[in-house]
């Protein structure tokens, strides 16, 4: 894509270019084009090969607003995916519903210490991201956040991350603002595990699985340690074993390959 120096970065907010070009997304917000105009700014100061402006929400599957929509149409059916399911066993989105958070998140900071061996990596990430992935995550309220994901075939370089971290606030603001011009476009039904929603629970509707028994599958999908689940929903190891006794015992599985074949299924 672009070949960038560590010199460039360095020095980049105290340029008058950095401040020109704030000027000049401010005046693309209510064009077409102001995805594709924020991510060739950040393309002169960082080195990316894909990205996605998406909408996270709670009680349905996220909602594409744009993409770096490669030419050969992979991009197409990979987000097809995402949205069908794939999205439950995102780190990043996980980590936004867990505490939406605002700025910028790399893979290190929500990324399970299991990631790489996951189904979700090997059919999803690997393909899409390959390498390294970073948002700038701005929540819009009422279970919602707004990201930009930056994907990488190389690991980002801490020079980067650091300049990420700097201009995040400038890159932030102007996202958040740009929602007034969006169009809430139609999405699909959200995947029968996704969370519950609305008093009502879907996956024990179908397989008897307690909400509890769901977020364990979840996790476990997305590559978390039994420990890491014991953390995250603040419960015992032990506890996290029953659960996971009981959700493959219901299931009639005995392998986790089993448990995402089972979840793939049950794809809308």
């Amino acid at each position: 894509m672009n070949q960038v120096s560590e010199e460039g970065t360095a020095g980049v907010l105290d340029t008058l270019g950095w401040h020109r070009d704030v000027a000049r997304l401010l005046a693309r917000l209510e064009s077409d084009d102001f995805w594709d105009s924020i991510t060739r700014t950040l393309a002169r100061h960082v080195v990316f090969n894909t990205w996605v402006a998406v909408v996270f929400h709670s009680d349905k599957p996220p909602t594409i607003l744009a993409d770096s929509d490669e030419d050969d149409g992979a991009d197409e059916s990979l987000f097809e995916d995402y949205q069908r399911g794939l999205y439950l066993l995102d780190p990043f989105y996980i980590a936004a519903c867990d505490s939406a958070h605002s700025g910028l998140v790399t893979l290190d900071d929500v990324a399970p210490v299991r990631f790489t061996s996951t189904e979700y990596y090997q059919r999803y990430f690997r393909r899409n991201i390959v390498s390294d992935e970073v948002q700038i995550n701005r929540p819009l309220g009422a279970g919602r956040t707004l990201c930009l994901s930056l994907g990488a075939t190389r690991r980002f370089r801490h020079g980067e991350i650091g300049l990420l971290h700097l201009i995040e606030p400038w890159l932030g603001e102007l996202m958040r603002l740009r929602m007034y011009f969006e169009q809430s476009g139609a999405t699909a039904g959200p995947h029968p595990w996704h969370p519950q929603r609305d008093g009502v629970d879907a996956t024990a509707t179908r397989f008897g699985l307690t909400e509890r028994e769901r977020e364990v599958s979840q996790l476990m999908l997305g590559g978390s340690s039994t420990k890491e689940i014991a953390r995250r929903l603040a419960i015992s190891v032990e506890t996290v074993r029953v659960h996971k006794k009981h959700l493959y015992a219901k299931l009639g599985i005995n392998t986790q390959a089993e448990l995402f074949s089972r979840f793939w299924q049950e794809r809308r």
